[in-house]
């Protein structure tokens, strides 16, 4: 008799970046797809059979931007240009989807984006952590907007 074991786990993500203006009124918006990267699948997996996985907490906890135009690739370990990254400012859980957000102000970076991506166990430095998804975009935001990042991680 032969076994089949039909559950599967599979990730997937989807991004929701917007531009807002000063007055609040929304400039610019996107709403992407986007690839979980074989080294971010790594990472999840090493805590189901590593003593000391890595990397050790499995949290995402920064969200990166970068100016990199080269299409998201499975095997993708950074941004192909990192630009600017700031600490995930929230995060939940609800039935399975894991939504973390990034905020950036008017006066902390501007220009056009074309990467972004989400690190587990990064720090403040660009090309820290383990890569767990980027996405290619383009987006522009100005001196005077702030950007917002709404990124959902599906496991099902």
């Amino acid at each position: 008799m032969e076994l089949k074991l039909s559950d599967g786990i599979k990730i997937k993500g989807r991004l929701r970046i917007a531009v807002w203006n000063p007055d609040g009124s929304l400039a610019e918006e996107q709403i992407i797809e986007n690839l979980i990267v074989t080294a971010g699948k790594t990472a999840i997996a090493n805590q189901f059979v590593s003593g000391s996985p890595s990397p050790d907490p499995l949290r995402v906890n920064y969200i990166a931007l970068g100016s990199g135009t080269n299409a998201p690739a499975a095997g993708d370990t950074t941004l192909q240009t990192e630009v600017y990254r700031n600490a995930t400012a929230s995060g939940w859980n609800v039935s399975n989807v894991a939504t973390l957000t990034g905020f950036y102000s008017a006066t902390e970076t501007s220009g056009t984006y074309r990467e972004a991506g989400l690190f587990i166990a990064g720090t403040a430095s660009a090309n820290t952590g383990t890569l767990l998804s980027r996405v290619a975009i383009n987006i522009t935001k100005s001196a005077i907007q702030t950007l917002t990042i709404e990124w959902q991680v599906t496991i099902s």
